[in-house]
């Protein structure tokens, strides 16, 4: 069933998650903080700490990951070799688990079961020591773990080196969370931290996605696939969150809808299919509470648009005119449709906006988040209903 190859997708990796580009946009302020903060360990091998906060989607885990490569690979090259340990706090929502976690990093068979805490700790001492190297601990989504109260553990990794000459190498600590830490860590844990480490991550804007998106096709799409309408359709949506994640993964099942369909290229219809299968804003009640008339109005815009990205209301009122020649209604004048515009508009089904240029005001319509072609097959099945029932 996978014999047939790619006509869109050249490499689905850069899609997931876990894959880090070589840059990331709109992200030097951060790292570059990052690389203040670290120098201690990169020039002297003293432990360092950060913590990262910012909303979901804001490139914290993106930016902690290629942080620690790049340092990884100067230090590699300037003969003192660190070792990262990356540890998702809301996958291993415990502290046994991120410490067994940690532990197996080196060890991959350290069972499950059958140790304490404290005989884990000893395990990665003894690990880190043997190791040889200096270390940078990631604990991502550590705000899950520290509204368990769960503070122990990172006071533990902050004052690991405190251990004696035993240990002999540094444990350095970057934490990442959606909220701020500060006031989630107790006074102890509070201490190894100072407000100055702190990097912040604000939301992105619409040019930044819409950069994140570019970097993202021009590795994982076939050229010539995806063109500047789809792209910036993308970016607009995902600008409304400021999440690059939501960009991506809008990218990625735009990119899969138009691979299913045999399509020659990712175009409008596949992006407004992607944003119904993450967050439709169109509901069978919302286009059940529309009349006879609204409903015409909103087949014809359905109808016009197929695959573009807008139409103007022109061409949206000429179809509107065939449609109701279909179901045997006399169309109603300008001014009354561009009501039944607005109306649907306030429904959050379609979009307009209001352009000037050198003909005069032009008004364009958009879908925001459905594919023309089900809201054609939905208005339609609506207005049949409609028919039958007036029949009775």
């Amino acid at each position: 069933m996978y014999e047939r190859g790619s006509k869109i997708i050249r490499d689905a990796r850069v899609f997931d998650y876990d894959y880090v580009p070589d840059k990331l946009i709109g992200r030097n302020e951060q790292l570059d903080t990052l690389e203040l903060l670290f120098r201690p360990l990169a020039e002297y091998g003293r432990p360092c700490t950060a913590m990262l906060m910012g909303p979901v989607g804001t490139g914290k885990t993106a930016a902690a990951k290629c942080f620690c490569r790049d340092l990884s690979e100067y230090c590699s090259v300037k003969g003192s070799p660190i070792d990262i340990i990356f540890v998702n706090c809301r996958s291993r929502n415990s502290e046994a688990a991120v410490l067994l976690q940690m532990v197996q990093h080196f060890d991959k068979g350290f069972p499950e079961r059958g140790f304490s805490p404290d005989q884990i700790w000893r395990a990665l001492r003894q690990h880190i020591s043997n190791e040889g190297k200096d270390m940078i601990i990631v604990l991502d989504e550590v705000d899950v773990l520290l509204k368990k109260n769960s503070m122990d553990l990172v006071y533990q990794i902050s004052r690991f080196t405190e251990g004696g000459p035993s240990v002999g190498r540094t444990v350095s600590l970057i934490m990442i969370s959606q909220e701020p830490l500060l006031n989630m860590l107790d006074e102890a844990s509070f201490s190894s931290f100072r407000r100055a480490n702190s990097v912040l991550f604000d939301k992105y804007d619409r040019d930044e996605l819409r950069e994140i998106v570019i970097q993202r096709s021009n590795v994982g799409i076939i050229p010539g696939k995806i063109g500047d309408e789809p792209i910036d359709m993308i970016a607009e949506s995902s600008a409304v969150y400021g999440d690059a994640r939501m960009a991506i993964e809008l990218l990625d099942k735009a990119a899969n809808m138009a691979e299913s369909e045999g399509a020659e290229e990712i175009d409008a219809e596949h992006v407004r299919g992607a944003e119904a299968m993450i967050y439709s804003t169109v509901s069978e009640s919302k286009l059940k509470t529309l009349d006879k008339s609204r409903m015409l109005t909103l087949l014809a815009i359905s109808r016009a648009i197929k695959k573009s990205r807008y139409i103007n209301i022109t061409a949206a009122e000429k179809t509107y005119a065939i449609v109701c020649e279909e179901y045997n209604e006399t169309p109603r004048k300008h001014t009354q449709f561009w009501t039944y515009v607005q109306d649907i508009e306030k429904l959050g089904v379609i979009s307009t906006v209001v352009l000037n240029d050198s003909n005069g005001r032009t008004t364009l319509i958009s879908l925001p988040s459905i594919p023309s072609k089900v809201l054609s097959e939905k208005m339609e099945a609506l207005l049949e209903k409609s028919s039958k029932e007036a029949k009775r």
